[in-house]
């Protein structure tokens, strides 16, 4: 076997895309996949003496399809700073590039992947439950409303965490931040990374966090998730939320 065979065994695979002005862009298959199993392909594309290495926005496409939503710009921050600290940019467009050298390709390339599979990461660990929780946030918003009726309840809070990233949570409420979470373990897992990264941070380790998790479809699995989320921040089951907010009592 060959350098080449073995490149290709390896599951890279080049093609020639010529377009319509009759440049040639390079088409490069990867062995590395989306958490869905779909391929991740770059492009190269030569531009005087350099080259560009781009995705075309399929990183960007592919997050859109898997359900996750981005209310604003503000929002995409934190995606668009780790693909920046690969060494890539993300544009306006959504497509993720690097630009180098004719005689140093693989350190655009390198930075395009890293900033690729960085991104698919991310993706893997919230994929799917954006809208879910979007929807779990709006209900368990009208209960916080009873609950302190005379009290502003403010949306979106950003808190930054130790990795640099910054975090959004749902709510802020009475001087506590309230995120609100599904009993899924890719829910709960994602959660948990979140706490960890924010109470990284030594003047966020007195901060007030609770986590509402609806324990409504499985409570035992609610239960077993919860303890592991309270090692982080206090924790309600949204079926006690409920029932105390229906009651005469309150919630201390």
């Amino acid at each position: 076997m060959n350098c080449t065979e073995l490149f290709e065994s390896m599951g890279f695979r080049c093609r020639h895309l010529t377009q319509s002005s009759g440049e040639v862009v390079h088409c490069i298959s990867t062995p590395f996949e989306h958490f869905d199993g779909d391929g991740v392909h770059v492009f190269a594309e030569e531009i005087g003496p350099t080259v560009r290495i781009f995705d075309a926005g399929d990183t960007m496409f592919h997050i859109a399809g898997s359900g996750i939503k981005f209310r604003d710009n503000r929002s995409i921050v934190p995606l668009r700073k780790m693909v920046r600290d690969a060494g890539a940019e993300l544009s306006e467009d959504g497509e993720i590039s690097a630009l180098a050298a004719s005689a140093n390709v693989q350190a655009a390339f390198r930075s395009v992947i890293t900033a690729i599979l960085g991104l698919a990461g991310w993706e893997s660990e919230n994929a799917g439950m954006t809208a879910d929780t979007t929807t779990l946030a709006a209900e368990v918003e009208m209960y916080l409303r009873q609950w302190k009726p005379g009290k502003d309840l403010l949306r979106d809070q950003p808190m930054s965490g130790i990795s640099g990233r910054s975090h959004d949570f749902h709510f802020l409420l009475d001087g506590e931040l309230i995120d609100v979470v599904s009993s899924r373990p890719q829910s709960t897992a994602s959660e948990v990374r979140k706490l960890v990264d924010v109470r990284g941070i030594t003047v966020n380790s007195s901060v007030d966090i609770r986590v509402i998790i609806d324990d409504r479809g499985n409570e035992e699995r609610a239960r077993q998730e919860a303890l592991i989320l309270s090692r982080f921040a206090d924790v309600w089951m949204l079926s006690s939320l409920q029932s105390k907010i229906a009651g005469p009592t309150t919630i201390n």
